[in-house]
């Protein structure tokens, strides 16, 4: 039988390096917004346009994870619609979303708290958003969040989709004064690849949030790493060794206070009286994993699917994962595992390899094949097994290749 009780009393806190963990929580919102003051001005001055009666059409926000992006702009817009009442803002993050019928049904959830039904499509969506906006005070700002999650699916045109929304007949008809505030990990017209007609509606207006360097980062975190451990429990000189790491490995401050938590988890499982650049060392592999994994898991399943036919070639006696890999090997893979609704021809999935390329997932280069000409290599730039153990993973979360699986 199970002695629980000195199973309990072993895995009970030590207070001897935490004092308050929750500190530590990489989704808990900070008090205040620090080292962010250049981005805060820009966008408080494209809101000040109001005061000249004009909003841009679109704001592009964007920057890598972690840097503060969906924080400073809801606090900002916020605090403005606040003080004008001629301004609302809605934030509606569409993470969750993998179609466009699911994204726009989410958008009319934060303005009515209402949906409508598969049948009505998008057309139904968007009717009953500009119906229930015409009662919004003069200017709204949408802020759509992680809005590269929005794939091309079967039935939509992710074009079609911006298209609507920034100059739909029914918002003109109206005369909705809409700004869409749109945050993304990368460039919209990157990611999904926006054509002229959808580009010639955005505005310019871009505001980027680089990652934090190590001084920035030490701003940002210190005060919760001070929070979260007991007095002199985390050296200076250790600390500035997790900044330094973090910093040149993510500049996310998610990942960093993840990285910190671990490390003071490790000091307590291994009897240690302060936090050592050991214990930092011990966690900063499985950070970077769980990065990795959450990047693979937020791509649109084209995407996915050329990145699972980069790691599908196996050595058959060990079964390793063979790389680098050819564009022809892959196109090979990728036609027999891919879902019928995400199929590519060559050039689109040559397209895919230059997204996943900038995304930082896989690195290419070009060699020499002798009478069979030059080819390009690719691999991974982490551990190719990770994208194996994702597929389930990313199914799972996407009933439309759920329900072809």
């Amino acid at each position: 039988m199970t002695d629980y009780d000195s199973l309990f009393e072993a895995t009970a806190p030590d207070n001897r390096i935490f004092a308050d963990k929750s500190a530590l929580d990489p989704l808990a919102d900070p008090d205040e917004i620090v080292a962010r003051d250049e981005q805060e001005h820009r966008l408080a001055t494209l809101l000040n346009g109001i005061h000249d009666g004009y909003l841009p059409a679109t704001v592009s926000i964007y920057g890598p994870p972690g840097t503060g992006k969906t924080l400073t702009t809801r606090r900002l817009t916020t605090a403005f619609a606040q003080r004008h009442d001629t301004l609302a803002v809605e934030y509606v993050n569409l993470k969750e979303c993998r179609t466009l019928f699911s994204a726009a049904n989410e958008i009319l959830l934060a303005v009515t708290g209402e949906t409508v039904q598969a049948y009505e499509g998008l057309d139904g969506a968007f009717e009953q958003l500009w119906t229930a906006l015409e009662a919004y005070p003069d200017w709204t700002v949408l802020i759509l969040d992680e809005i590269d999650h929005i794939a091309q699916d079967t039935n939509y045109d992710p074009n079609d989709f911006f298209y609507r929304l920034l100059r739909g007949e029914g918002k003109l008809a109206r005369g909705i004064q809409l700004s869409a505030w749109l945050l993304s990990n990368e460039l919209l017209n990157v990611d999904l690849r926006l054509d002229s007609r959808v580009q010639s509606a955005m505005s310019d207006e871009q505001v980027f949030f680089p990652p934090y360097d190590k001084p920035t980062l030490e701003t940002v975190i210190t005060p919760r790493l001070e929070q979260a451990f007991q007095d002199e429990v985390l050296p200076d000189d250790v600390k500035g060794y997790g900044l330094t790491r973090a910093a040149h490995r993510w500049g996310d401050a998610r990942k960093t206070l993840t990285l910190f938590q671990r490390a003071g988890e490790t000091a307590v499982e291994t009897d240690c009286e302060t936090i050592t650049q050991e214990c930092i060392d011990a966690n900063l592999e499985a950070t970077d994993e769980e990065a990795i994994k959450d990047k693979i898991l937020a791509l649109p399943a084209q995407h996915f699917f050329v990145l699972l036919a980069v790691t599908s070639w196996t050595e058959r006696r060990t079964g390793e994962i063979v790389q680098p890999v050819t564009t022809e090997q892959i196109a090979d893979s990728y036609h027999q595992q891919a879902p019928e609704s995400t199929q590519l021809g060559t050039r689109a999935i040559r397209n895919v390899l230059a997204d996943l390329e900038l995304m930082g997932l896989i690195e290419t280069w070009i060699t020499g094949h002798g009478r069979e000409g030059r080819a390009k290599q690719v691999e991974t730039t982490f551990d190719p097994a990770l994208v194996q153990s994702t597929r389930d993973a990313y199914i799972e979360q996407s009933p439309t290749l759920a329900q072809r699986d």
